[in-house]
């Protein structure tokens, strides 16, 4: 019973997880659609819909980090959620003031408190999951990460595509307070004493690894493209309607590769599934580039599913077996900064890299972008040991 994964805490937090990353999907995927249709203002003012969000985001890690060494996560989880739920309340204010300034200070403050809370919940999930089964645990918990990268979009243009903009922010509030019933019932505790130092941005980072935070911030890169542009992309090649497809064959392989990847994860150790997980994302992102066509399409959407499956939880779980107990805080809430930073930084760039050389040459850029990731990670690899217990403790 000592080494069971899925218990009912454990699957609580799963299901809590979900729904905060469908609200996060939902509303990055389809917002600026509803803001396009809702206020008159330029497209390039929309692109601070999802930016202001993201900014808000990275600029939360620091803190959050520092905050959760120094006290309780269980009380940092509350707090960040209790923040969430708020600001996902207030978007109802959004039509009956038809204010976009108000929408963009709506979105700062959601994404601040996102960033806060996704790393609260990041770091609790590991409080849940027996130590031999770290990997596959926060692979299960990554996964719901992806399925609501399907549902959330679904839902969102759904409702928007019906006219339906009051039901679309009601969805958001009501997802959000059902997260925070949810997490009023985790029987969370710390595993460190918490600290008593005052907030230093250098000291609230876990910076000892750069490798493998320079790894993670160019799959944040990477996984911007298809999050931002697969959309425009199927257009381009005739075949728009077929966007939703794509997501839901990346979630099937990443549906069925996820029990195999996190029991290898454990027994093998993280380079036996990472490097061919890296191969095969890169492979996904060659076919999207050189089969501009129906068929290339949903072919890399299933291998871009089962390459990308293990790639972002592997790496976080490697990130926290170099980080002491007293130091998990800092160390999840910097692993997200440099997968935020790459994320928001990838499509940016990447929009502009497309309009000058197309879509097709964009991904077959990003699959060198996988590779150099991999190949850094395999540096990494070559040059560190995983610590011992007794050194962490230290």
């Amino acid at each position: 019973m000592k080494n069971r994964l899925f218990h009912r805490h454990y699957v609580l937090t799963l299901l809590i997880n979900l729904l905060l990353f469908i609200t996060f999907y939902l509303l990055n995927a389809s917002l600026p659609l509803l803001a396009a249709k809702q206020f008159d203002v330029s497209q390039a003012a929309l692109g601070w819909v999802v930016t202001s969000f993201i900014l808000a985001t990275v600029c939360s890690r620091p803190l959050i980090g520092h905050w959760l060494d120094r006290h309780d996560v269980k009380r940092m989880l509350l707090i960040s959620a209790a923040l969430f739920t708020t600001m996902s309340v207030f978007y109802l204010l959004v039509l009956p003031l038809n204010s976009f300034l108000y929408l963009i200070i709506i979105r700062i403050f959601h994404g601040f408190s996102f960033g806060m809370l996704s790393s609260s919940i990041s770091l609790a999930v590991t409080t849940l999951i027996p130590k031999t089964r770290q990997g596959e645990g926060m692979g299960y918990f990554v996964l719901s990460m992806n399925l609501a990268s399907v549902l959330g979009p679904v839902i969102g243009l759904s409702l928007i595509q019906h006219d339906a903009f009051f039901l679309y922010f009601i969805t958001v509030a009501l997802l959000a307070f059902v997260s925070l019933v949810l997490m009023i019932r985790l029987p969370l505790t710390s595993q460190h004493v918490p600290n008593t130092r005052v907030f230093r941005l250098h000291q609230s980072l876990f910076l000892s690894r750069p490798l493998l935070l320079l790894a993670t911030a160019l799959a944040g890169v990477a996984i911007s493209s298809t999050a931002a542009f697969i959309s425009l992309y199927t257009d381009s090649i005739g075949h728009i309607s077929y966007a939703s497809y794509f997501y839901a064959l990346v979630a099937l392989g990443m549906v069925a590769i996820r029990p195999l990847a996190g029991r290898w994860f454990d027994q093998k150790g993280p380079g036996f599934v990472l490097f061919p997980s890296y191969l095969l994302y890169g492979l996904g992102f060659i076919l999207l580039g050189v089969f501009p066509s129906l068929p290339g399409l949903l072919l890399a959407a299933l291998i871009i599913g089962i390459g990308s499956a293990s790639i972002f939880p592997g790496l976080q779980t490697v990130m926290l077996t170099y980080a002491a107990p007293h130091q998990k805080g800092k160390a999840i809430s910097t692993f997200f900064l440099a997968y935020d930073s790459g994320f928001g930084l990838g499509a940016l760039l990447l929009s502009g890299l497309a309009a000058k050389i197309g879509y097709s040459n964009m991904f077959l850029f990003c699959s060198a972008i996988v590779l150099t990731s991999g190949f850094i990670y395999f540096i990494f690899n070559r040059r560190n040991e995983p610590p011992h217990e007794q050194e962490l403790a230290s």
